[in-house]
């Protein structure tokens, strides 16, 4: 495995492992587990992790062992006063360290950090010098990698993929509630912001491979003016939103092939509904369809196919007739392709849309296949025929 494809395990499973979380914690955590065989792997392979660390005979240290610990402690201090100040710092660049994870790559990237001007002051800069005095220096201003960039790449075209597939294939009556559902996609999906970030980072990779990402962020730079313009243009004319328009410029973005073609990202934290907010469920009663819409559509933006699930029901649990019923249960069924519940998209999709695609209307058809990759629907078909032969 390269550093750059390592994706760390949740939090969650360390607590567990360790005999950290609380009584209640841990019998709602083992039936998450049940629900969730990649989680499951997780655990076990740490459990096994820690018995081989167990099993590792104890040999005396090499002379200057200390000394080297001590540098090591230091070196680590800086480390986390760099992880305290990208805690502070603007959303894409925290994202891109939580993201890549541990390793060289990490590494590199808190380097890369660690020299921005204003970063480290004062005594942080003094105990840089005395890891390696002034030689030590030149390091810290390393730049990231086509290495180090591709999960925040990835994590960019998966945000791009998820909103032109709800604005492509969510379309309503009201202008206004279609303008109000385009600006929440480009909200939620911080698309701009980080495409501004991105630019700024690829512009060190040498010229051969930065060519395909800056076609990627200029095209997509563009589609996202035309769709900001368009509501603007839209609600000053009082007129509907030219989704032609819209959706050519949606679908004239193209991805990346490459490296990015073949990176995958792995994201998904579990985390319950209420979590951004800190509101009870019961808050949740008062607000309006759109607002709980929005609820799937963030937990998507995270990468976080339970909490897609959670909200999706959490939504059609209130809004079981709502107009975006059919797209919270498309959600639930790429959310369970994604996590390799095969079998209970294709529950989903007979207990929701019918046993053919016969059963469904057009727009039903266009929202399941806009939902899904190739790939994924293929694997869709398979599990339904292996329901229906059962």
């Amino acid at each position: 495995m390269k550093p750059s494809e390592y994706q760390p395990f949740s939090p969650e499973v360390h607590d567990y492992v360790d005999g950290r979380m609380s009584t209640e914690a841990e019998r709602d955590f083992e039936r998450k587990l049940e629900r969730n065989p990649e989680l499951k792997k997780q655990v076990e392979a740490l459990q096994h992790a820690i018995e081989l660390l167990g099993s590792v005979p104890v040999v005396e240290p090499k002379e200057g062992f200390d000394q080297r610990v001590i540098g090591r402690i230091r070196e680590e201090e800086l480390a986390d006063r760099a992880r305290s100040q990208i805690n502070k710092a603007p959303v894409p660049l925290w994202q891109h360290a939580v993201q890549i994870g541990i390793g060289a790559a990490a590494a590199a990237l808190i380097l890369a950090m660690v020299g921005m001007p204003g970063l480290f002051h004062g005594d942080d800069a003094e105990g840089l010098e005395q890891l390696g005095g002034e030689s030590a220096m030149p390091v810290a201003r390393v730049t990231p990698t086509e290495e180090d960039l591709l999960p925040a790449l990835a994590d960019h075209e998966a945000r791009f993929e998820s909103m032109r597939r709800n604005v492509v294939h969510t379309r309503v009556n009201d202008p206004d509630l279609q303008r109000q559902l385009i600006a929440m996609e480009l909200e939620y999906s911080d698309l701009t912001r980080r495409n501004r970030w991105l630019a700024t980072e690829i512009a060190d990779l040498p010229a051969n491979r930065r060519a395909e990402y800056e076609q990627f962020l200029e095209k997509l730079d563009a589609a996202l003016k035309t769709l900001s313009d368009e509501v603007s243009r839209s609600r000053a004319d009082g007129e509907p939103v030219d989704m032609s328009a819209v959706i050519e410029a949606l679908n004239g973005v193209g991805v990346p092939q490459g490296k990015l073609g073949k990176y995958r990202i792995s994201y998904n934290s579990g985390s319950p509904l209420g979590a951004e907010t800190g509101a009870p469920v019961a808050d949740y009663r008062t607000l309006d369809e759109v607002t709980l819409y929005a609820l799937v559509r963030k937990a998507e933006y995270r990468h976080d196919f339970e909490a897609v699930i959670e909200t999706a029901d959490f939504y059609l649990s209130r809004q079981g007739a709502g107009r975006f019923k059919d797209q919270a249960n498309a959600s639930v069924i790429a959310a369970n392709l994604r996590l390799g519940r095969d079998e209970d998209a294709a529950r989903r999709f007979i207990d929701t849309f019918g046993q053919y695609d016969e059963d469904m209307s057009s727009s039903q058809r266009e929202v399941i296949r806009g939902f899904l990759s190739d790939s994924e629907y293929k694997r869709l078909l398979e599990a339904r025929k292996a329901l229906r032969d059962s």
